[in-house]
């Protein structure tokens, strides 16, 4: 008569290999959460979600644009791209807009993109849910909690100036290496932030720059209802 045999394992399952999520590796994130130490140019700055709207962009308003073109020229893989824990250098960023800026012949790119950035088109089915429960002066109150989870060059604080009027100030960190059309980009997006909020485009003022010689970038927003 035949036994059934039961074969017992001995030895633990091997375990497949987890996809690595992030491109910083623990020392990375280690020197990042020390403020003494400066930004250097191997740092990691820049949140994929940055990357994603910017791809969004060119893909909706420049479709003739080669994205795998500007992708290989800044030295981004496109699964870099889609995993929300990547992250990207100074350079990385830099070699982005530059070849977004010759593919398409349009030097203020990053304004544009910017101006995408919180469009219903950028955040989708979030508008409903962003209109329901913050205005727009709550969301430059929230500025200063917001940003660090997309960016890691500089630091960002706010005060509201009135009921219809705030004031952003942008001090990049020790070692950051920002450029000008990173401003562009900034004004973007507060301006995308009063569309958003069915608001006319605000007036930006810019008062203060980094790349005139200040300590700070310093931007007065004042928003206007139709």
């Amino acid at each position: 008569m035949r036994r059934n045999l039961r074969i017992i394992r001995l030895w633990p399952k091997r375990k497949k290999k987890a996809r690595i999520r992030s491109e910083m590796s623990l020392d990375d994130r280690k020197d990042m959460m020390n403020p003494d130490r400066p930004i250097s140019p191997s740092d990691k700055l820049y949140n994929s979600r940055i990357i994603v709207t910017y791809i969004k962009f060119l893909r909706k308003q420049y479709s003739h644009v080669n994205i795998n073109d500007i992708l290989s020229y800044a030295g981004i893989e496109s699964y870099q791209v889609a995993d929300e824990a990547c992250w990207f250098t100074q350079e990385q960023v830099d070699l982005l807009n530059e070849r977004a800026v010759q593919l398409t012949g349009k030097d203020d790119i990053a304004r544009e993109a910017g101006r995408f950035g919180l469009s219903p088109d950028s955040i989708g089915f979030l508008k409903s849910y962003i209109l329901g429960r913050v205005s727009i002066g709550k969301g430059f109150e929230m500025i200063a909690q917001i940003t660090p989870r997309f960016v890691k060059s500089c630091t960002w604080q706010s005060t509201r100036l009135g009921p219809n009027k705030a004031k952003v100030v942008v001090t990049q960190n020790p070692g950051a290496q920002e450029k000008p059309y990173q401003c562009q980009n900034r004004i973007g997006y507060f301006e995308s932030g009063a569309a958003l909020f069915r608001l006319k485009f605000p007036r930006i003022e810019h008062p203060k720059c980094f790349f005139r010689g200040d300590e700070c970038c310093e931007f007065v927003v004042t928003w206007r209802e139709f």
